[in-house]
């Protein structure tokens, strides 16, 4: 992971998971689209993208290798590059649909990020 990652306004590091959730998605359906990144709680060297899909909160990990950021088989040079990427272009979803044994795919353009209240 580059230093410059933890500059960034949208890198929250050590926030929980629970935290992740209450920040994307206190506008409730309001909130489609906003993101955050942190660290993963329980895979060292990982982080997350928290994201709200509908007022409900979606967690994807990042690999972050040498090579660069790895997320949904899609390879980014940086964290900053794939966060450019899904604004342009939707992260693509498999939502299950109640009551069904179905799913259908649910499409997500990140917006707006959660600004980060402590500079690490």
């Amino acid at each position: 992971m580059t230093e410059s990652c933890f500059t960034k306004p949208w890198f929250h590091s050590q926030i929980s998971r629970a935290e992740a959730v209450m920040q994307v998605t206190k506008d409730g359906g309001d909130s489609h689209g906003k993101f955050l990144i942190r660290k993963s709680d329980t895979r060292h060297g990982e982080l997350v993208l928290t994201f709200s899909n509908q007022g409900a909160a979606k967690h994807l990990r990042m690999q972050i290798t040498k090579s660069g950021c790895r997320i949904q088989h899609l390879l980014f040079e940086n964290v900053a590059q794939m966060i450019e990427y899904f604004q342009k272009n939707p992260l693509q979803l498999d939502s299950p649909i109640l009551d069904t044994n179905t799913s259908c795919l649910s499409e997500v353009y990140l917006t707006d990020f959660i600004p980060c209240s402590i500079l690490f």
